[in-house]
């Protein structure tokens, strides 16, 4: 009976420190966006977006989290860890679709994949994150329709 009271204990105090490193991690996040975006029209925003690598880097990429925003003419994702920014304008995506794999790595359910072209050739960004229908309806309808 003890032992199972210190398991739950235990327990209790990773969900408490989870739940703090998490709030941590967002506030940071969001110390960021106000940063970075400030006045610059912040149309939708995600600090739950997970990374699955952009295609042009490889498979051996890992996964991480960050917050993917949209404004009214980029797509920009800022990766916590390391600290790293991937800006795509939206002139340039090609294409919006929901795959339920990127790279060799899934979780079963639909990632939101954006196509874009580069000055070294076409390439391509998946995350999980909440509502990935929601986003690709959006940024389908924001942006130009002559990019592909």
């Amino acid at each position: 009976m003890q032992i199972a009271l210190y398991v739950l204990a235990g327990v209790l105090l990773l969900l408490v420190i989870q739940r703090v490193i998490i709030g941590a991690f967002r506030r940071h996040l969001m110390k960021r966006i106000q940063e970075r975006f400030a006045g610059k029209g912040i149309r939708r925003l995600s600090l739950g977006a997970n990374f699955f690598g952009q295609q042009s880097r490889g498979r051996g990429q890992i996964r991480g989290n960050g917050a993917l925003v949209l404004t009214e003419d980029k797509l920009c994702f800022l990766l916590a860890a390391p600290r790293r920014e991937y800006v795509i304008p939206l002139q340039q995506i090609t294409g919006v679709s929901l795959p339920k794999s990127h790279l060799g790595k899934t979780i079963l359910r639909p990632l939101l994949r954006v196509d874009f072209i580069t000055v070294h050739g076409p390439d391509a960004i998946a995350w999980a994150l909440a509502d990935p229908d929601s986003w690709a309806r959006e940024i389908e309808a924001r942006r130009p329709k002559s990019a592909g």
